[in-house]
């Protein structure tokens, strides 16, 4: 499949800035310091300079741009821990900042291993051509440089070119390139090898680089749903904009949750014509797999989605949802069929498979009919009931979807009751959240006509790291 794209596409973020740490000089010499988070098992962060906290709250694959005094600056990562609080990760001091120099600073390597540390590049901006693309190219990926056991090939060519005898350039972990002048166009094709060899590891299909363009490109850690088609994806940085490319054959995951009680089995067919792509999902089940990434692989683009009851096929009048959905490439999404029958709809939620070290992400989605607006209490495993506990997410609707939540590793009671009452109407208890898993839990209703008597009453239903992938 080749995937045309326009840089910039997508962006996966900026943050804001705060703070001043300007000289009192009334025209203080100033420098440009980016900043990007890179480390892909770090929570978010805040970047401090010379003690203070300029950059809150970014995270993986984030940037800003500060406009710092020329002079030496302290320039500090704390990571920010569930509970509020801080832990500093990466620590460089005095580091000398130049007025005639751009400064790039990467949080690079990982959290879990104790690898994670600063990245400084420079750029003195000049180039040949003020109409050509100019790109600096590093490698921030470790998982990259593992799975290659060493340096990889990068080749930069025209769109469907065969891969040519010699690469553009090799480099490993931590290393950058450039900068490379190229003539804007359309039609190019960024394909990586491992060094010396002739297997496309990463392959970014057909991408344009605009004219006048000063773009820094990383390879990092493919941390976007269907992992499995690429080590790494590349983050293109235009000041402090950041978008990302995923490997051309990743698609979209989508993935079917049946949390309508009083639905039959459904089929799930998936674009104009053809037999069911996910057959005979019962209340309660996730299809095609529970677990986390395991999704169906769609195309990237806009595609209709129909589910009907189980064995009616397409034309037996018995479609109950209709949707087309803007797939996005290396997005994972839930599909989740809520409400009754007479008034069943689909309730789409973009996932996240980022596994971060220091803490559990938890997401809670409502789609129970009976129970109303809840309070939501996730309490330690040693208390026995709510008691006094405030809960973590107050008056919560019918059909709301949570952020994943930062979660401490620990065995947790979970109690979902009617907003203001304090009494569960659905109880888990004993569950267990590791720190670096990702976790949904969907309350669901009842449906006591079935023959399973585990949904013969208000529950939850359980996907991502609750489910072990089968061995």
């Amino acid at each position: 499949m080749k995937t045309k794209y326009a840089l910039p596409m997508v962006l996966a973020g900026s943050v804001a800035l705060s703070g001043c740490w300007l000289d009192d000089d009334d025209d203080p010499a100033t420098t440009s310091v980016r900043i990007l988070h890179a480390s892909s098992d770090a929570p978010a962060v805040n970047v401090l300079v010379n003690g203070d906290v300029v950059v809150p709250g970014a995270d993986y694959k984030q940037a800003a741009v500060l406009a710092p005094s020329a002079g030496l600056a302290d320039i500090a990562v704390d990571g920010l821990l569930p509970g509020g609080e801080t832990v500093t990760v990466i620590s460089a001091d005095g580091v000398s900042l130049r007025s005639d120099t751009s400064y790039d600073v990467v949080a690079v390597g990982k959290v879990g291993d104790e690898t994670i540390e600063p990245l400084i590049l420079t750029d003195d901006g000049a180039r040949e051509d003020a109409d050509s693309a100019r790109l600096r190219v590093v490698h921030l990926s470790p998982e990259a440089q593992t799975a290659a056991a060493g340096p990889v090939d990068v080749y930069v060519t025209a769109s469907g070119d065969p891969l040519p005898a010699e690469a553009t350039f090799s480099f490993s972990f931590k290393e950058s390139v450039g900068p490379l002048e190229l003539p804007a166009s359309n039609n190019y094709q960024i394909r990586v090898t491992p060094a010396g060899s002739d297997i496309v590891v990463f392959d970014s299909g057909q991408i344009g680089l605009p004219a006048g363009s000063d773009l820094l490109v990383g390879a990092v850690d493919n941390t976007g749903a269907n992992g499995d088609a690429s080590p790494i994806s590349l983050v293109v940085l235009n000041g402090g904009n950041v978008a990302e490319i995923f490997d051309a054959g990743q698609d979209a995951g989508v993935r079917v949750v049946h949390a309508s009680s009083n639905a039959p089995n459904v089929d799930v067919f998936v674009g104009e014509t053809g037999p069911a792509a996910l057959p005979d999902i019962p209340f309660g089940g996730v299809s095609p797999f529970a677990f986390l990434d395991g999704y169906a692989a769609l195309p990237a683009g806009d595609t209709r989605v129909r589910v009907a009851a189980a064995g009616t096929g397409l034309s037996g009048g018995q479609v109950v949802i209709d949707e087309t959905l803007p797939l996005v490439n290396g997005q994972g999404y839930s599909v989740l069929a809520v409400g009754q029958l007479e008034n069943i709809e689909a309730l789409v939620a973009e996932d996240t498979v980022r596994s971060i070290a220091t803490q559990a992400s938890l997401r809670i989605v409502h789609a129970s009919t009976a129970a109303g607006n809840v309070d939501i209490y996730l309490v330690p495993g040693t208390q026995d009931g709510i008691g006094n506990a405030d809960p973590a997410l107050a008056d919560v609707p019918f059909k709301a979807v949570t952020d994943y939540l930062p979660i401490a590793d620990g065995t947790y009671n979970v109690y979902i009751a009617p907003t203001g009452t304090g009494t569960p109407a659905i109880t888990a208890e004993g569950v267990e959240l590791n720190a670096g898993g990702v976790y949904t839990v969907v309350a669901r209703d009842a449906d006591p006509d079935n023959a399973d008597p585990a949904l013969q009453a208000l529950g939850l239903i359980l996907f991502d790291d609750f489910v072990g992938e089968p061995q």
